[in-house]
């Protein structure tokens, strides 16, 4: 009797449900079905093996992501932590007044965007949520608008980090591989600090990075909507920095292999085409969307990328023993500090990775634009060279260290990526590829000292390449406290000192006079901020780098960076020659 037929002989009364071995007969299938008693446990069928555990490495493997989550969780720790460490810069206070002008222009202030300044063709796609943030909030102190400020700008850094992960997860399927190239991402000293108060250079090395991962979804999957995804990703990167239309050419050049593979296979290109119609249109539409300055003239950007491309700014940075100011500025000027302030488990391995594409193009020379991966390794090795061959040719005004190039980052992080699996493909040995591992996770925990050590001034980090020959020598050739964030301390030492009473200072770093000491103190509360007083005539104490005869210095590799000098005791005059000595020293 099938289960059916016992049902309808139920419903008709001919059988019983009290009778289970008819509804369940012996030889059926499935066992009569008992309700288990509320004391007594149910007995255990002897034939079907036990549950195994599930462990931690279980879980693990069946989540790729979950150790990249937690440790993303750990940087977001101990980020906020550190939160209130750094100072402000200069350029952050602008970038808000920045981003200010266009949020007041939506609102209908035609006004707002002034004519005339070169901060007004900076993009706005990141400024506007940190203003949008700001105004829901209600924050009006600002300490609390700068402290809000740093948090979302550490946040999109730890994301650009998680797309680091992601990007080269896609790429190789090895978890370690992504999970080291995720920590190359987030623990490069200067990038890190710059997490914090630089809220343009850093939210675009995170952009390109969220790009770069957009652009291999696109091709990947090879659909109208991936690419239009891959649009508004570039389109945002373009109008947070202006060199990011670089990426543009990059990403029409690979769909033009497209186009040109599949008509050699003797297939269509209309595919092709609404790729590249649906990624251009949409990266217009997105770049024009978000930069309110494009909504009055279009052709605002042409003048944007003619100004930013070579900014109008002429500032002194000090570069192998020298002063030096565009259009002066050596052409080795962005290698050389990239090679000096990156860790060099970073640049060993992209290193390695660069040979291993070299390599493949040696061995498959005519397969390797055809293959994804390597198709795509050798776009990263084009977003590497392309910029910096580019700032070199036109002779681009470059000055305090190479912040402005900072998104070269994000391809040498991918590239080291293709260096350590390269390494670990050409190892036997499972034993040797672990070695490897350890090995690199052992130099990420040196720079992790090295962080430690120099907190809150990670910015001035340089590697063993140059500060192994001392800090005198290290700080005679090459600038530091450029960001000028050590204020920040020398203003707090002094409100220590001086509990009970108001402070004058005064900063002759140049001609800037008091701006340094004016953002740094934006981030004090709102009663410290109180007690200090600017004094350009007669202060009771000078800021500034190295001050003669110093009641306080802080110094990094031995190096001061901010002293503090008690002048008192000195006249008017001699304080007013001090300052003119000083201006007059300043290199120019």
């Amino acid at each position: 009797m099938t289960r059916l037929q016992v049902r309808a002989a139920l419903k008709a009364g001919v059988l019983s449900s009290s009778q289970p071995d008819l509804v369940f007969p012996p030889n059926s299938d499935r066992p009569p079905r008992r309700r288990p008693s509320m004391t007594s446990r149910p007995e255990r069928n002897p034939n079907r093996p036990s549950p195994r555990p599930r462990s931690a490495a279980g879980f693990f493997a069946r989540r790729p992501a979950a150790v990249a989550i937690i440790a993303l969780a750990v940087f977001a720790i101990v980020g906020a932590a550190n939160l209130d460490d750094y100072g402000v810069w200069v350029d952050e206070t602008d970038q808000r007044r920045i981003g200010y002008a266009s949020f007041d222009y939506i609102l209908g202030d035609e006004d707002a965007l002034i004519e005339g300044h070169h901060n007004r063709l900076y993009g706005v796609a990141f400024e506007l949520p940190l203003i949008a943030i700001e105004r829901a909030l209600g924050l009006e102190d600002s300490r609390a608008v700068y402290l809000s400020r740093r948090a979302v700008s550490h946040l999109f850094f730890l994301a650009g980090g998680f797309f680091a992960w992601l990007l080269t997860y896609r790429l190789f399927g090895s978890r370690a591989v992504a999970l080291i190239a995720m920590l190359l991402f987030l623990l490069h000293p200067r990038v890190y600090a710059h997490s914090f108060f630089n809220s343009k250079d850093v939210p675009f090395l995170s952009m390109f990075m969220i790009s770069l991962y957009l652009t291999h979804r696109a091709f990947r999957r090879d659909t109208i909507w991936a690419f239009a995804l891959c649009g508004v990703g570039v389109g945002l990167l373009v109008n947070i920095r202006i060199m990011g239309v670089m990426l543009i050419p990059a990403v029409l050049g690979m769909l033009a292999l497209d186009a040109f593979y599949a008509m050699k296979r003797g297939g269509g290109v209309k595919h092709v085409l609404a790729n590249i119609c649906a990624f251009s249109t949409i990266c217009v539409a997105t770049l024009y969307a978000a930069w309110p300055l494009l909504w009055r003239d279009p052709l605002n950007f042409i003048e944007a990328f003619a100004v930013l491309s070579n900014h109008p700014t002429l500032a002194p940075t000090l570069f192998r023993g020298e002063w030096i100011v565009w259009p002066n500025i050596p052409w080795d000027y962005i290698p050389v500090w990239t090679l000096i302030t990156t860790p060099p488990v970073a640049l060993i391995l992209a290193a390695l990775g660069m040979a291993h594409l070299a390599r493949l193009c040696a061995i498959r020379w005519r397969d390797m634009f055809a293959d994804p991966t390597a198709r795509f390794g050798l776009l990263t090795v084009v977003c590497l060279i392309l910029p910096v061959a580019g700032v070199i040719a036109l002779n681009s005004n470059l000055y305090g260290g190479w912040r402005q190039m900072y998104f070269i980052y994000a391809p040498i992080c991918v590239l080291a990526a293709f260096g350590l699996r390269g390494a670990a493909a050409l190892l036997a040995k499972r034993a040797y590829r672990i070695g490897v591992y350890a090995a690199v996770v052992a130099a990420l925990g040196v720079v992790v000292i090295q962080m430690v050590r120099l907190h809150p001034y990670q910015n001035d980090y340089f590697n063993l390449i140059v500060n192994r020959n001392g800090a005198e020598r290290l700080a005679n050739r090459y600038e530091m406290g450029y960001v000028h964030v050590s204020r920040r301390e020398a203003l707090e030492f002094l409100l220590r000192a001086y509990p009970e009473r108001s402070v004058s200072v005064d900063d002759v770093e140049s001609s800037h006079s008091f701006v340094y000491l004016e953002a740094n103190l934006l981030i004090l509360p709102k009663e410290d901020r109180e007690r200090v007083t600017a004094n350009r005539v007669f202060p009771d104490f000078w800021i500034d780098t190295a001050a003669d005869g110093p009641v306080w210095t802080r110094e990094v590799y031995g190096a001061p960076i901010v002293s503090v000098a008690d002048v008192r005791a000195a006249s008017e005059a001699a304080h007013r020659a001090k300052r003119e000595y000083a201006r007059a020293s300043q290199p120019m």
